[in-house]
């Protein structure tokens, strides 16, 4: 959710990054943009965002100093990762506890990327939107 001025990040280096986090199994999955780029609807994303809960938030309050988001809090760590306890007022757990893995790595279901995206309804949204529609129609 951060801006667009940070070099644009493969899938390769996101599996990297988010991987020597060493977040606990079970309490986080990987959120915004990233799961098109896993589904391979997207070749690189701006940033990397993550939703954690339990031990997974206390860990990363470890990692970066925390600050407030839009809504909720918010880790910021260098390489464009942003750690949140919260999505915008979605339910996490429910986010989080359907996640699927992709390649090791828990990524929010495509579907409630599309809900949220098409909620915010940003000018960087509209394509995505588009795609993610699209893709889900085709399974």
């Amino acid at each position: 959710m951060s801006g667009r001025s940070a070099p644009l990040i493969d899938l390769a280096t996101l599996e990297r990054r988010v991987t020597a986090l060493a977040l606990p199994a079970g309490d986080w999955a990987l959120h915004g943009s990233a799961p098109m780029l896993a589904h391979g609807l997207l070749s690189r994303v701006h940033d990397i965002d993550i939703i954690a809960r339990g031990a997974a938030w206390t860990a990363a309050k470890r990692l970066g100093k925390m600050h407030r988001g839009l809504t909720d809090h918010c880790v910021l760590l260098p390489d464009g990762v942003e750690i949140f306890d919260g999505w915008l007022g979605d339910d996490i757990d429910t986010l989080i506890d359907t996640a699927e893995t992709l390649d090791g790595l828990p990524f929010v279901r495509l579907e409630h990327v599309l809900a949220y995206k098409r909620r915010l309804a940003r000018s960087h949204d509209l394509p995505h939107i588009a795609l993610l529609e699209s893709s889900i129609a085709r399974r």
